[in-house]
């Protein structure tokens, strides 16, 4: 019938109008994904690091003699320290010691108390012990060579072994005078605040009727700043 085959062209049209429409949209659908471009360019900086603490220099405590002082020293040597049965000094070893504490002045001079005793023989003994206003000197800066000078009062006692049995001794003479020390000798520095000294000394008394009685001796010092 002529009304159905308008009918069948008609929607033959339309059919073709649609797959037409379509094939592009098919064909783009199935075409493979494109990976989306990256934008080229440096790469990202990294985070900075925490910034660094300035330098700092570290030095060394300095060693320093403070405004006091204390120390004690020994020492042996030989002296005029023995009497002889013919009632004659003669040489005998000796044997120092000595305590002292005192204050600074400058950096290179100190001024203190010392305490000496200086003891030699054996039978017939003698000993000095001795109160002494004492000055410290340091002639050269920043080095440990030390002078020591020192005068004050002393005691000379004279000591006789009366039994040799019981060992037993007695005091046979004393007196009293003017007692003197000198030193020489360089400090090393252990610590901070301490040090060690090498010294040479030396200690003695001279009185009326007695002439004089000295010894020389080589020690160690150790004192504290």
């Amino acid at each position: 019938m002529p009304g159905s085959s308008l009918h069948g062209r008609a929607f033959t049209r339309v059919a073709v109008i649609v797959a037409l429409s379509l094939t592009p949209a098919l064909a783009q659908a199935q075409e493979p994904a494109t990976p989306e471009a990256v934008a080229e360019g440096p790469e990202a900086a990294a985070a900075p690091s925490e910034p660094r603490p300035p330098a700092v220099e570290v030095q060394p405590a300095k060693r320093v003699r403070h405004n006091w002082y204390a120390g004690f020293g020994v020492g042996l040597g030989a002296g005029n320290l023995r009497r002889t049965d013919t009632g004659r000094n003669a040489l005998s070893v000796a044997l120092l010691g000595h305590v002292r504490a005192g204050g600074r002045i400058r950096d290179n001079l100190l001024v203190g108390g010392l305490l000496s005793m200086t003891l030699g023989g054996a039978r017939r003994g003698q000993g000095l012990f001795s109160v002494l206003a004492e000055v410290i000197g340091y002639p050269i800066k920043g080095k440990g060579l030390v002078l020591q000078g020192a005068a004050g009062l002393g005691t000379f006692v004279q000591a006789d072994v009366t039994d040799l049995v019981t060992q037993s001794a007695g005091i046979s003479r004393a007196a009293v005078g003017l007692a003197f020390g000198v030193g020489l000798g360089y400090e090393f520095w252990l610590a901070r605040r301490f040090n060690l000294g090498l010294m040479l000394r030396g200690d003695g008394m001279v009185a009326p009727q007695l002439g004089l009685r000295s010894a020389g001796t080589v020690g160690l010092t150790f004192t504290w700043y």
